[in-house]
């Protein structure tokens, strides 16, 4: 049992953030509602970031902690589920190191939380702004279904899938609240993946979440940085070895979901759905970047891979050959038509 000694519990995973983590911990600092924890993961930082955690100690008292990982896992994953297994709050909210919240930020997503007896609270909007820029703006990389006051998601799984394939939901771990309760009976988790982790967590929160409320509140801001982890451009190949692994986390949840028991079709669309959402930006590497043909491209995968396709690789394969298979088919019948 969690010893819910705070409201809110923040985390805030951390690597090399020395010229940002004192804007982030001042955002919480200024925060008009005070009933919160802060738990900082450092994530074997080798710059001064932990020494900029240590000055704010005296100004949050005992309710700023620090946790020192014994080795660099390369990603926020791990980071951010070792903030959950320490939280005392009653929920838990996600912050990057170099990002900050509006003042009014958690008093404005706990109300709505208690005021609906809400798991999870879903920001779809927050402010960007470049480095080294104040020129603001509100952006969201969720496309459809916003809403203008808080609204309680009516608990369809099937509709709900649906709308996630129509990016209908904000994959990303920011910008909501969640009840750590919520969270430690179903094991929901980050899978230790260095990007695409998010999506895998936030979909096993719409799947099993029965009180999820989007609100149109704006409280995140991002801060875009060229040389970020999700800006920096990935090579196709581990985009593809991403890939397997994200499919193999999505299988190893809906197999224990009764709901895709009953219902394997809606697990094969969302497979669909995300294999070609991720290949078509991986074709988009190598035809327009490297700028190789569609045969080349396929005998590289095949030497890439030879051999790499074990039992733990079967949900990817499937799927992933169903739709060579018409692609192959597809370029046979262009290039008949240009005979």
């Amino acid at each position: 049992m969690k010893n819910d000694s705070y409201l809110v519990t923040v985390i805030i995973p951390m690597y090399n953030a020395e010229k940002y983590i004192g804007q982030c911990l001042q955002s919480l600092a200024d925060q008009t509602f005070q009933d919160f924890e802060i738990i900082v993961v450092n994530d074997c930082s080798t710059d001064n970031s932990v020494v900029e955690v240590e000055k704010f100690f005296s100004k949050f008292e005992n309710r700023l902690r620090l946790e020192n990982l014994k080795k660099n896992t390369g990603g926020s994953a791990i980071p951010k589920n070792t903030g959950i297994q320490m939280a005392r709050g009653k929920y838990v909210t996600f912050l990057d190191s170099d990002d900050y919240f509006t003042k009014n930020a958690l008093e404005e997503l706990v109300k709505i939380a208690e005021e609906n007896e809400a798991e999870i609270v879903h920001c779809s909007k927050f402010f960007s702004f470049y480095d080294g820029k104040n020129d603001f703006q509100i952006s969201t990389f969720q496309r459809t279904h916003h809403v203008d006051i808080p609204t309680l998601e009516n608990f369809d799984i099937a509709e709900r899938i649906k709308k996630f394939t129509e990016f209908g939901f904000l994959w990303w771990g920011q910008c909501k609240l969640y009840r750590s309760d919520f969270l430690i009976k179903n094991k929901i988790q980050f899978p230790p993946i260095s990007v695409w982790e998010d999506l895998v967590f936030s979909f096993q929160c719409v799947v099993l979440a029965k009180n999820y409320v989007r609100t149109p509140n704006i409280i995140y801001c991002y801060r875009v940085r060229e040389n970020s982890l999700s800006n920096t451009q990935t090579d196709p190949f581990e985009a593809l070895n991403i890939l397997i692994k994200v499919i193999n986390y999505l299988d190893e949840f809906t197999g224990r979901v009764e709901f895709f028991q009953k219902n394997p079709y809606w697990k094969l669309t969302l497979f669909d759905w995300y294999i070609q959402a991720r290949m078509n930006r991986i074709c988009k590497t190598l035809y327009r970047d490297l700028k190789l043909h569609p045969f080349q491209v396929g005998e590289i995968f095949r030497q890439k891979f030879a051999g790499d396709f074990s039992k733990e690789l079967i949900p990817f394969a499937s799927s992933f050959f169903a739709i060579a298979t018409y692609q192959n088919f597809y370029i046979q019948k262009i290039s008949q038509e240009k005979n």
